[in-house]
């Protein structure tokens, strides 16, 4: 009878075997054939994709980096993921409010102090709330920079880099002294890359620590990423892929370090640890994960905001989303907690049409798998 049970059990482990394997080939099928069509698109370089899905898990890397250099990305190739970096500034707030050091709506001048008494508008203060759903009011970008990107060419975007890389962190925090409120906080969604630093700075400021060090502590190493920061040290810089347009000229990056927090946009990562991030946002027990989910904002175009994400109710389910681009890099990440997946799509090159080609290929990629 013992025989019978370990034979049993033995079929039993191959069937489920074949069952894994097989969904991994299809896995693997779907994400070749969708990237093959992505890259006929001849203004891309190359493209990386990760696909988690329902325990399974995929990483494949097309093309190649750099024009005629047959480069093809590898798990190792670091990108600049750009805003989707202000999902994990807006993991630490969860943190923070999960740990009782803050609440959604406490005003940001009880944490900055009272020289930041003008961020109230007819006796409405901006709250931390107002600065995850992008509902301050605080300005997009800092000095020219909006004005800069208008034109979107490597001047101007060399001009925009030298501005963020070298503004001071004291200066923002200066400039935020003299700002009028045009409006009530909450009521108006407009997109800031000033909120997410100004978010960094007061979570400097409740734990007193440093925000890259909060990253690292409270998301990176637990959620192994190991190869994802803000600034690169000198034998991480090699590994970070030259940007283009769609001409396939050279764009600057933020290789070197910065000055401010790089809360809104400067996470350097990899597609592995896209694919782990992935995973810690699909873990439904984790409590920090499921509250920065959590709907907070619903704007004109019926989507909520939550800690810095995009949630998103389709035919699908309810999904979290965000985009990432600059001026060399453009990148998708949306992930199905209810359905256990998730995909991050990272390519090289960036122009005006690459967000809606990523997102289409992304959509096209989930379609399949359903």
């Amino acid at each position: 009878m013992k025989i019978k049970f370990e034979i049993l059990y033995l079929i039993l482990l191959v069937l489920n075997s074949c069952a894994s394997q097989s969904k991994t080939d299809t896995l693997t099928l779907i994400v070749d054939k969708e990237a093959d069509t992505f890259l006929k698109d001849t203004r891309f370089n190359a493209v990386s994709i990760a696909v988690y899905y329902k325990g399974e898990s995929y990483i494949g890397h097309y093309g190649e980096l750099d024009k005629n250099q047959r480069n093809k990305p590898t798990d190792e190739t670091l990108y600049e993921i750009a805003s989707v970096t202000k999902t994990m500034t807006g993991y630490l707030v969860a943190c923070a409010i999960e740990e009782g050091k803050i609440e959604l709506n406490t005003p940001i001048y009880e944490i900055l102090g009272k020289d930041y008494r003008n961020l109230i508008y007819k006796d409405e203060p901006i709250r931390m709330i107002h600065l995850i759903t992008h509902t301050s009011g605080i300005p997009l970008n800092i000095g020219e920079v909006s004005a800069l990107y208008q034109t979107p060419n490597f001047d101007n975007y060399s001009k925009a880099k030298e501005i963020l890389s070298t503004y001071k962190k004291q200066k923002l925090l200066a400039d935020l002294k003299s700002l009028e409120l045009t409006e009530p906080p909450g009521k108006v969604y407009s997109y800031s890359n000033v909120a997410p630093n100004l978010v960094a700075h007061m979570l400097e400021v409740i734990y007193n620590k440093p925000f890259e060090e909060l990253l690292k502590t409270k998301l990176f190493v637990p959620a192994k990423m190991k190869n994802s920061f803000i600034n690169l040290d000198k034998d991480k810089q090699g590994f970070l892929a030259n940007g283009y347009n769609e001409k396939h000229q050279l764009m600057p990056n933020f290789k070197e370090p910065i000055n401010l927090w790089g809360a809104a946009g400067r996470v350097k990562s990899n597609s592995l640890d896209m694919l782990h991030y992935i995973k810690w946002q699909l873990n439904a027990s984790n409590s920090i994960v499921k509250r920065s989910h959590k709907k907070l904002f619903k704007d004109v175009d019926n989507i909520w905001l939550a800690y810095f994400w995009d949630v998103i109710d389709d035919s699908n389910g309810t999904h979290i989303e965000h985009h990432g681009g600059i001026y060399g890099s453009q990148n998708w990440l949306m992930i199905y907690p209810e359905h256990e997946y998730g995909i991050s799509i990272i390519t090289n090159s960036s122009f005006p049409e690459a967000n809606q080609i990523i997102k289409q290929t992304a959509n096209q990629i989930i379609e399949q798998l359903k």
